[in-house]
């Protein structure tokens, strides 16, 4: 193995023509099993132990794991570590084809959810004092767990036995339908109820959604445009299913027209986009924008459209939706989801779709759960037609706000005076998170692991690119921070940078 791990330090100083590092090394250590340095059955090092010995960061080693694991090389037991499978030598063909430039198609693969969740596991278990803002969830005491009580009574009162029994139709429950259908006009989708379908979760939606392009696309590789950095949990679903990944450029006001249109001329068959507070980096469309990507849409007419408004009830911008355009209306799916704003734990979200999409979407959950709790959908419209859901919303949205801020303005007012090249987008931010770049040279990685150390979990932002080996980004949870503690998580930063910054650079990754 000293051997092989001698070879893994030589890839990491050099460039590879492009080609990610994680793949390099996981090709490397596939020729190791081939040729026998690597013997069946043989336990290989700990993924903190081969980072520190081979001078990677951990979230490069983890993808590395999982692409020897995906291609049946090397296979994990809980507790014990990673093994080399009993494969023959002949075989170290690694799944990760790349179906255009730029893109991943890594079915079954869920890498990201899994760095971050080990990752935050191993820094629980480290510094089990510090303060978890690497989460991306909303500030509870924030939520209207009042009138959400109030809700599961007052239904509950009135449930009748055939409530309880199985549904004759997948309809929205018409309550909750009367109770979005004003919120949906506010931001310019003018729905009938019969538009509208209820989901267990976003998730839910995307997975269905990628197996219906898969089915529409029948053998052909499936591509679907994604915004980069982005939603982490959307990139791993799309790629469990088998879709290749296209990344889109980002700016301050979302996804650029260049950056869309480079996508749709590769071929994808779908563009995922977020109108508000797109997460990780909190960017909004402007008006001007949605109409922009419009205009580049209409000239696909085969290419699916999927909005994630995901933070609509607590969002403080209004961008409206490219479902209001009726040059895209038939193929666009719009979903909204109530975790950031009523509670996580009622597990709805809502699509609107024209048929045949709809048809399809009803037909395929049918499949899946069968149908989505009604007794949960008339908790959901009795919250949000009660009265004092929207004056808790006003208040979360003015305190996420402030929250947001207050932690941008130190973070930067610190790194301005301390000399650090920090930037944070400037324009319009929304949503619950901050999104760090960090100066050059600088391993995200290891930032989060110094800021660990200080106090403060912040999440390394690898796990919200296309392809492992960007390290230059930290997310925060803001929406978890008080204001008055943003001078601290900010002095946490720039101290966990300068001591990274201070140190050898044996284990940047390039």
């Amino acid at each position: 193995m000293l051997e092989v791990q001698r070879r893994l330090t030589a890839l990491r100083d050099t460039s590879g023509n492009g080609r990610p590092l994680y793949e390099r090394v996981a090709h490397e250590l596939a020729e190791a099993i081939r040729l026998g340095e690597l013997q069946p059955g043989e336990r290989l090092p700990s993924v903190r132990q081969l980072a520190t010995d081979v001078g990677l960061s951990v979230t490069t080693v983890m993808s590395v794991y999982t692409l020897l694991a995906d291609s049946g090389l090397v296979y994990g037991e809980a507790g014990r570590g990673t093994f080399v499978s009993e494969t023959p030598k002949g075989d170290n063909n690694l799944h990760a084809p790349r179906a255009a430039e730029h893109t991943t198609a890594r079915q079954g693969s869920a890498w990201r959810r899994l760095v971050l969740a080990q990752t935050e596991a191993r820094l629980k278990q480290s510094f089990p004092s510090a303060d978890d803002v690497m989460r991306g969830g909303p500030d509870l005491r924030l939520l209207p767990l009042d009138v959400i009580r109030q809700a599961f009574q007052d239904v509950s009162s009135r449930l009748q036995a055939h409530d309880l029994e199985y549904p004759s139709t997948l309809s929205i429950e018409p309550q909750l339908a009367q109770a979005l259908s004003g919120k949906l006009l506010a931001d310019g989708l003018h729905v009938d109820a019969d538009d509208m379908l209820v989901a267990s979760s976003t998730q839910q939606f995307l997975a269905l959604l990628a197996m219906l392009l898969r089915q529409r696309s029948q053998d052909e590789p499936v591509l679907v445009a994604i915004e980069e950095p982005g939603y982490q949990t959307a990139m791993d679903t799309f790629e469990v299913h088998g879709l290749g990944l296209v990344p889109m450029r980002l700016d301050q006001c979302g996804a650029t027209v260049d950056g869309l249109r480079a996508a749709l001329e590769s071929g994808v068959a779908a563009v995922f986009l977020t109108p508000r507070a797109q997460s990780p980096t909190g960017c909004s469309w402007t008006a001007e924008r949605r109409q922009a990507l419009a205009d580049v849409l209409a000239s696909y007419p085969d290419v699916w459209i999927i909005e994630d408004d995901h933070f609509a009830e607590a969002s403080t911008s209004h961008p409206g939706s490219l479902y209001a355009d009726t040059r895209l209306r038939d193929r666009v799916v719009y979903l909204r989801s109530f975790s950031k704003s009523i509670a996580p734990d009622l597990r709805l979200s809502v699509a609107v779709a024209r048929p045949p999409i709809r048809y399809s979407l009803m037909i395929s959950k049918s499949f899946t759960d069968g149908w989505t709790s009604r007794t949960s959908q008339r908790v959901l419209a009795a919250v949000l037609a009660d009265p004092r859901t929207e004056n808790a919303l006003l208040h979360a949205r003015t305190e996420y706000a402030r929250r947001r801020t207050a932690v941008r303005e130190a973070i930067l007012s610190m790194g301005a005076s301390q000399g650090l090249d920090l930037s944070i987008p400037e324009v319009g931010p929304d949503g619950l998170h901050v999104w760090v770049t960090l100066p050059r040279g600088c391993d995200a990685d290891r930032v989060a692991e110094a800021a660990a150390q200080r106090g403060f979990l912040l999440a390394a932002g690898q796990p919200f690119f296309a392809t492992p080996g960007n390290q230059r980004h930290l997310r925060l949870n803001a929406g978890a921070i008080a204001p008055e503690a943003a001078p601290k998580v900010a002095t946490v930063i720039h101290d966990a940078i300068v001591s990274v910054l201070g140190q050898p650079t044996a284990l940047l990754t390039p």
